[in-house]
């Protein structure tokens, strides 16, 4: 009987060893990290399923974009929001309104944007290293320089002595500009002040600046408050085309540029989709935006005839063959010849078509 006792202690003894051993395997492998970094319980004793990570849904990426309330500035973001193409693309995209191009360079400087829409006027903000060209959004001709009738302003060269408001850093200054030296002047010879957009609407209504350069849908504002027969009109884009040409585009904050190009391509492939959307529904999109930035549809159908906007294929080849270049160093001729820039930057250096090329690529293009 004692030997039996002993063989029954010693396997129970046994028994009790490899169940407290198993117990203690089990723990040890009881919890997993997830890709949130939660610890997930497992239940049955069963292992945690490898899959965790990979099956988990993509995070949803923030990004501030800067826009202007007009057709070419708010509607890819419109379109791209309204069809889904932003939440496809993994993006929740804040649009933050701007009425110019240089006050949307500060707020990249101070890190508050990512990616904006600027005018001809601000490319050389960008070109002195604030910001990279990603995008073409067309070709401008709705710049204007308008004089009132009672200021004696029949052509450039009457401007001389005369006050003209401007926005400056922007397009409209660029026609300005352009008109003084075709006028035989120097900006030195005109009284320019810097305005807001608003405010040199408001200000020429008001009579108090004899001229003011200024875009298209403001133009129609002060045509409806004035009346056509009460303003003169010295010229606009079209007066010094084909020799100078005036893309609008889509910049990127370089230091987030450097930091998340994947994201900037999430955008620009979002962004290409929403381009050639609306391209082919012009009506549709021109209610979306008006909806959108509250400018009236008329408005917007009338600044619709002063742009081209440009198909994501021919943006890739402008891109690819430097056309895109010569069009933006053009520009960065004027700005040498007003004071702004002391040298033409190469085009290059501030113009990343890389991305905007695998977009157009991963949409389906050609």
């Amino acid at each position: 009987m004692k030997t039996n006792t002993k063989k029954g202690f010693r396997a129970s003894l046994l028994l009790s060893v490899v169940i407290c051993l198993t117990l203690m395997i089990s723990a040890c492998g009881s919890g997993t990290k997830t890709a949130t970094g939660e610890t997930a319980v497992e239940t049955s004793g069963q292992e945690a399923p490898k899959e965790t990570k990979t099956d988990s849904p993509k995070s949803i990426v923030k990004i501030n974009v800067g826009y202007i309330p007009d057709l070419n500035g708010a509607a890819p973001i419109v379109v791209a929001d309204e069809k889904g193409y932003f939440k496809d693309a993994g993006l929740n995209v804040n649009a933050v309104k701007f009425l110019s191009g240089p006050p949307e360079f500060q707020a990249m400087a101070s890190g508050d944007l990512d990616i904006a829409y600027i005018g001809p006027g601000a490319t050389f903000l960008a070109a002195q290293g604030q910001g990279k060209i990603i995008a073409l959004a067309s070709l401008g001709f709705g710049d204007m320089v308008y004089a009132t009738k009672k200021s004696g302003i029949q052509d450039w060269k009457d401007l001389k002595g005369k006050t003209v408001g401007v926005p400056k850093g922007t397009s409209g200054e660029m026609i300005l500009n352009l008109g003084i030296e075709k006028g035989g002047l120097k900006p030195s010879d005109v009284n320019i002040v810097n305005i807001d957009v608003a405010g040199a609407v408001s200000a020429f209504v008001a009579n108090k600046v004899d001229a003011v350069a200024i875009w298209s849908p403001y133009t129609k504002e002060i045509e409806k408050q004035l009346g056509k027969e009460n303003i003169v009109k010295l010229g606009d884009n079209r007066t010094f085309y084909p020799d100078y040409v005036f893309p609008a585009s889509w910049v990127v904050n370089p230091k987030f540029l450097e930091e998340k190009p994947e994201v900037v391509q999430q955008f620009l492939e979002a962004w290409v989709k929403a381009n050639d959307y609306k391209i082919k529904n012009v009506d549709e999109t021109i209610a979306l935006t008006s909806k959108y930035t509250q400018v009236p549809e008329d408005s917007l159908k009338e600044q619709y005839e002063t742009m081209e906007w440009i198909e994501s294929s021919k943006i890739a080849g402008y891109m690819k063959d430097g056309t895109s270049v010569k069009w933006f160093e053009n520009l960065e001729k004027m700005f040498v010849a007003n004071g702004k820039m002391a040298e033409v930057v190469p085009g290059d250096k501030f113009i990343a078509t890389e991305p905007f090329v695998k977009a157009q690529e991963a949409a389906g293009g050609n």
